[in-house]
């Protein structure tokens, strides 16, 4: 994965009242921390956070962060990203700094591939237990994705974790945890109850003419004795 240009600047003080001026500035308040510097309180454009986050890797980007003043640029990820509940503003923005050649922990997304064919010929439904994968891998190998092949699920068939190889990577998460599986649809499962139900009405309504034709032979036989 490619790395994303940012630039930050250090900043002094703190508490709700500078959050908020640097927010009317235009910048977002931010800590640095991690692989070689201790933690630091900086800011970063707004519109420039934005446009690094925008990426194919979004908030997986790896950064290359320039510090004003600082001499050598750190690479760094997004560790948490905190938004307001409405507007989806960005408020405040974890850094962590990395070694480029030590493996992290980080979550990537799953991207389906095809259509299961216990959903495209037997009338389920593709349900997702997870839509992310935790791996540990190093800094360059992170994908933007995980494309996961659904297409030879039958119905009341799963994938799970252990089915997955991500190159290069651990998985850090139980092996028979369950990505996905194809479930019957409450629509088919109806349909088929109606249906049992219409059968069993048949074979009763049978019964019963059956039942009256016996009694109407019985009562003729009594009239002809």
């Amino acid at each position: 994965m490619a790395s994303v240009n940012l630039s930050v600047s250090p900043r002094e003080g703190s508490g709700k009242g500078v959050a908020r001026r640097l927010r009317a500035a235009g910048h977002i308040p931010a800590i640095l921390y991690g692989y070689g510097t201790e933690p630091q309180s900086v800011s970063v454009e707004d519109l420039a956070l934005r446009k690094a986050l925008s990426s194919p890797a979004g908030v997986r980007a790896v950064l290359k962060l320039e510090v004003e003043g600082g001499k050598e640029p750190f690479v760094a990820l997004v560790k948490d990203l905190q938004r307001h509940p409405l507007t989806r503003m960005i408020l405040h923005v974890d850094l962590q700094s990395i070694d480029i050649k030590q493996t992290v922990d980080v979550s990537v997304p799953i991207r389906a591939v095809g259509i299961a064919e216990g959903v495209r010929t037997q009338g389920g439904n593709l349900e997702w237990q997870r839509r992310e994968l935790q791996l540990r891998l190093l800094p360059t190998m992170i994908p933007e994705y995980i494309e996961i092949d659904v297409t030879e699920l039958q119905l009341n068939e799963a994938l799970h974790i252990g089915d997955v190889k991500v190159e290069d990577a651990e998985m850090l998460e139980d092996a028979m945890l369950t990505i996905c599986s194809v479930k019957t649809t409450r629509m088919s499962v109806e349909v088929e109850t109606e249906e049992g139900e219409g059968e069993g009405e048949g074979e009763a309504a049978e019964g019963e003419a059956g039942a009256d034709a016996t009694e109407g032979g019985a009562e003729g036989g009594d009239a002809k004795s």
